[in-house]
């Protein structure tokens, strides 16, 4: 009966209204309204007030409010009503409270809590310009969209509805279920849930990890994946920085390439290299690429380096260790080392060199199948070598002082070796000098063990325990055949150094696949 009322109060007038438009398609159609009149505004342009269920329709757009007003030369109207509706085919609703409608340009300026709804995600704004023709919605002062995964917040924005894709701009804040990231410019994909940034970037996990982006980055928020340019990932014990870094959310897996360093807040060490891998909920990152570990250690700093260093974090502390393979090189002031592999137990400052073990403290070298090292207070306080145990030191006139036997211990005192103890097998040469230019003879021993003493770092004294046998060789009967012990190599030229620590050139070894960190968002409109 209402609409029957309608029609039949203005039957002429609103069959005029309807048919004039209806000769150009862009025209703003009246379909439906309660009540209508007319009137200029203050400019003198004449307008149609329409008043109860009103509903407008131009193409596929339609329009609906309680209150309007229609300049039907200029092709504008304006809406308001408790709920403004536009509907764009049959998947759009854009709802608020006053809407200034151009039909001409196809541009909505929808005001007063306003919220833009797609089949993808719900917009929520107070300021909100929808180009109808290009089909993007701007916002500005504000605004929030949410879909089935996250909920995105910035001051501006803007939202293309054919491609879904969003743009955010200033004081970006993405909060996903197992994350919040925070950026100033953002691009969001929300049929495929990807948001791409441009410059700096946070993420903070639930579990208080954190992920810092400086260059462009990609992330997947629904399989929790992410990539980062000039990244930084921080945990409560690490923090690892890359050039590129590649984060798996979900399964708390990190690769980092080029330029990495992580570092240890609690134990004070820095390891860098080419590439890393990273698994959070084993504890365990693995450093490919020349790495080199540094540790400051009482005013000295101590360099490990090897083809593959491993950091091991544990719940329990007597657990965390470094792990080094192969080839293995270490290098502080007092120490040098190789070997083909090497644990650092972190707590109690042990150090395990394996398989062809060989060390110089000083002027001597010692080998032996196994050796570990004591720390004590950043200095070296004890040195054990197990089976075939072999040091070779020099004197003043460049000849090898040797001792060998089944184990030894060697002893430092503020990093100088004071004295080693050698038990089991005994054997010596010991070339005593007077006035440290002239040989006084050759002395060669058996015994079981063996004790050396040292002053400032050379040999001083011998004393061998337990049924020795001794040859006393005067200089002019020595041969060079007597002067070497079995096993005897003299390997000063595999000493490392601080050049062959950071330049040394390892074969190829295979690290963690390399990350593509070029991030090509699909270009959509700026925000003006």
């Amino acid at each position: 009966m209402k609409n029957l009322l309608r029609y039949a109060v203005f039957p002429g007038l609103l069959l005029a209204i309807s048919l004039a438009p209806a000769f150009g398609q862009s025209k703003i159609k009246i379909e439906q309204a309660d009540r209508l009149t007319g009137g200029k505004d203050e400019a003198g342009n004449s307008y149609r007030k329409l008043i109860g269920d009103v509903q407008l329709v131009q193409g596929n757009t339609r329009i609906f409010g309680d209150s309007v007003i229609y300049f039907q030369d200029r092709n504008f109207t304006e809406v308001f009503g408790d709920i403004v509706r536009i509907e764009e085919g049959d998947t759009i609703v854009v709802t608020g409270g006053q809407l200034r409608y151009d039909g001409d340009n196809k541009i909505a300026e929808m005001r007063d809590n306003v919220v833009y709804q797609d089949p993808s995600m719900k917009l929520y704004t107070d300021f909100l310009d929808y180009n109808l023709a290009d089909n993007i919605a701007y916002y500005f002062n504000g605004g929030k969209l949410v879909d089935t995964t996250n909920v995105l917040t910035s001051r501006l924005g803007n939202y293309r509805t054919a491609t879904n894709l969003a743009a955010f701009k200033d004081s970006v804040v993405l909060v996903n279920p197992e994350y919040t990231l925070e950026a100033d410019t953002l691009e969001y994909n929300t049929a495929t849930q990807v948001a791409y940034t441009r410059g700096p970037t946070v993420i903070t996990s639930q579990d208080s990890t954190q992920l810092n982006a400086k260059a462009g980055s990609e992330i997947s928020t629904t399989d929790k994946q992410s990539i980062f340019g000039l990244g930084t990932i921080e945990t409560d014990a690490y923090l690892i920085s890359a050039d590129r870094l590649f984060a798996d959310e979900l399964n708390k897996r990190y690769n980092a390439t080029s330029n990495v360093e992580m570092v240890s807040k609690e134990q004070d060490i820095t390891i860098i290299g080419d590439s890393a891998f990273y698994q959070m909920e084993e504890g365990i990152t693995k450093i490919y690429g020349n790495p080199v570990m540094k540790k400051v250690m009482e005013g000295d700093t101590l360099y490990l380096a090897a083809d593959t260093l491993v950091s091991v974090e544990d719940s329990i502390p007597a657990n965390e260790r470094i792990l080094a393979y192969p080839n293995v090189r270490i290098y502080r002031s007092d120490l040098q080392g190789i070997a083909d592999s090497l644990a650092y137990n972190l707590l109690d400052s042990m150090l395990f060199f394996y398989q062809d073990p060989v060390l110089w403290a000083q002027g001597s070298q010692i080998e032996a199948d196994s050796i570990n090292i004591e720390l004590l207070n950043g200095q070296i306080h004890k040195m054990n070598a197990t089976d075939n145990s072999f040091v070779v030191s020099t004197d003043t006139l460049s000849n090898f002082n040797q001792i060998k036997g089944r184990d030894m211990e060697a002893y430092f005192d503020q990093g100088n070796i004071s004295n080693i103890n050698v038990h089991g097998n005994g054997e010596s040469i010991y070339f005593p000098l007077q006035d440290d230019s002239v040989i006084v003879a050759m002395n060669r021993i058996l015994c079981s063990d063996i004790y050396i003493f040292f002053d400032k770092n050379e040999l001083s004294s011998i004393k061998f325990d337990v049924k020795p046998e001794g040859k006393f060789i005067p200089p002019h009967e020595i041969t060079p055949e007597e002067t070497k012990l079995d096993g005897f190599a003299w390997r000063i030229e595999e000493r490392p150094t601080l050049e062959t620590i950071f330049n040394y050139i390892p074969p190829d070894v295979p690290g963690p696949p390399p990350i593509n960190i070029e991030v090509k968002p699909v270009p959509i409109p700026a925000i003006p």
